[in-house]
């Protein structure tokens, strides 16, 4: 059995290594030019842990620790925050690299294994969720990192070894890949894992459980001895409470619409394909085990932004290598080589957009004009390295409702279906969603609040899912607030103020919060009132 040429093998996954990381850090600086609030989120979350505070114990997040701990490693040493991020994505993807290698290698043909090491390491390395849009971003850094791990440990459970079996180096990096995964996205483990296990047990590779078995729990003891059992229970209330959330039960398309829409149907019918035509060459067990990877994958590109399809790419390798010889398996006068071959082709079509914008986007991090772009967090000189195209961060572009009373639209708000104008304590709040603008919006609302004349270093709850303040101005982080708002007022109980954006980000979760606060024992009262925002003193019950 064919496998890849161990020096090409390696010689391709360096060169990918070294020249996307050369690229991503040679402008300097990170340039952001999307997805600027998810960012001001990240920023959010690696001051607070560069001040001491720990995720879940001192603040609300969904995401496991290592999502973060990679950055703060360089950010504690003095790095700024934007290199801070690109040499982390460069240490993830030297720490994967013997397990991509290992798997390319040991799993895969020639070609195959070259295409997935370079995509692999691409993806870790790239500045962009993926997706169509050229934009550059960091936004869900964590989904590309889970992904990278979750095609070495869907392949290593799923393809047979080229040449001698070693189940003890598969149980170990099974096992360390899907405990990464608890403290990195913990929505891969619960995806990934019924299926990956239940192929180990048909395939009935006992050395290679045992040894995944044993890393996990000695990796979860590790893990608790570390951080802490309170840190744990903590960490499971985050997850519990996001889960039943009600600002974002799922991060874009519902997951019937995922399935069915017209953008993503040809997916959808890969993917059964792809168990059809394994079942047909006479893999059973892995069709067996496809039946529960397939909805995992599909529910984890339902939970990440942008839906998409990256599990296509752990599918495309298993098609190639499981592909009968042609002729061998015929079915209803359908040779199965050539339709594996086919669904592939078709498979590798629908990912290219998505590829080929990972990896470009190194290139044209590269390639911009950094004189267009100015820093994230003015108000932090040492961090000027991480910046923001000046035209989006200074776009104020927003979306408001023209059929207020007095307009000529007015006696269209009935028909079109218009809710009750939104207050706070009797305050009115208008109708108002942001489409960009993120740093001037920051940067007038914070200059204004120095007018205010609050006590240093008082505690801010934003009635917006943006609430970096403190990143602009002498305020303290919330304690256990979220920096992004999953809901129960987190962290009201240790706010000072309540500060009410007249023109925010996402309407959905303004509302939730105006009526959980309206609802709650918290009283508020009205301090300072302009077109910028409503600030409220708060009375803690």
């Amino acid at each position: 059995m064919s496998r890849p040429n161990p020096l090409i093998l390696l010689a391709i996954l360096m060169v990918t290594l070294v020249g996307s990381a050369w690229f991503g850090l040679r402008p300097g600086a990170l340039l952001i030019s999307a997805h600027e609030g998810d960012t001001y989120h990240l920023l959010d979350i690696l001051f607070r842990m560069e001040q001491g505070l720990v995720p879940h114990n001192d603040f609300m997040t969904p995401l496991g620790i290592l999502s973060f701990l990679p950055i703060e490693l360089f950010l504690t040493r003095g790095f700024g925050i934007g290199q801070a991020i690109l040499w982390s994505q460069v240490l993830v993807a030297s720490a994967l690299f013997p397990a991509i290698f290992y798997t390319a290698w040991s799993r895969l043909t020639p070609k195959t294994g070259y295409f997935f090491g370079w995509l692999t390491v691409t993806l870790v390395l790239a500045l962009s969720f993926g997706g169509s849009e050229p934009g550059l971003s960091i936004s869900m850094h964590y989904n590309r990192w889970a992904w990278a791990i979750g095609f070495v440990v869907i392949l290593l459970a799923f393809a047979p070894a080229r040449g001698r079996e070693m189940p003890v180096i598969d149980g170990l990096l099974l096992g360390l890949g899907l405990s990464l995964f608890v403290f990195l996205k913990v929505t891969f483990f619960v995806a990934l894992l019924p299926g990956i296990a239940l192929i180990l047990l048909l395939k009935k590779r006992w050395t290679v459980i045992t040894t995944a078995v044993v890393t996990g729990a000695l990796a979860a003891l590790v893990a608790l001895y570390l951080a802490g059992f309170e840190f744990c229970l903590r960490y499971i209330g985050d997850l519990l409470t996001v889960s039943g959330s009600e600002v974002r039960p799922h991060a874009g398309t519902p997951f019937v619409e995922l399935l069915s829409q017209s953008s993503t149907i040809a997916t959808t019918a890969v993917g059964l394909i792809i168990y059809i035509l394994i079942s047909r060459a006479g893999h059973l067990e892995e069709a067996f085990g496809l039946l529960l990877l397939l909805p995992g994958c599909f529910f984890i590109t339902y939970q990440n932004f942008g839906n998409d399809p990256k599990w296509l790419v752990p599918m495309i390798a298993l098609m190639l290598v499981l592909r009968p010889q042609p002729g061998d398996r015929v079915v209803y006068g359908m040779d199965i080589h050539t339709g594996l071959t086919a669904i592939s082709t078709a498979a590798i079509l629908l990912f290219m957009p998505s590829a080929m914008t990972l990896a470009m986007s190194p290139l044209r991090h590269s390639a911009q004009d950094i004189t267009k772009y100015e820093p994230m967090l003015p108000a932090l000189p040492a961090h000027a390295d991480i910046m923001v195209r000046s035209d989006r961060a200074k776009t104020m572009t927003a979306q408001v409702e023209l059929d207020l009373p007095g307009s000529p639209w007015f006696k269209y708000r009935d028909v079109a279906g218009r809710t009750e104008p939104e207050s706070l304590f009797g305050v009115p709040l208008p109708a108002c969603e942001l489409k960009a603008g993120t740093l001037a919006w920051f940067n007038e609302i914070s200059a204004d609040l120095v007018k205010a004349d609050l006590p240093s270093k008082s505690q801010l709850f934003v009635t917006d899912i943006i609430a970096g303040f403190w990143l602009f101005g002498d305020f303290a982080p919330l304690q256990d607030g979220a920096p992004w708002y999953y809901g129960n007022l987190s962290g009201m109980e240790n706010a000072d103020y309540v500060l009410a954006p007249k023109c925010g980000f996402v309407p959905r979760a303004r509302t939730l919060m105006l009526d959980e606060l309206e609802a709650s024992e918290f009283l508020l009262s009205p301090i300072r009132d302009n077109e910028l925002y409503v600030l409220f003193a708060v009375t803690q019950p």
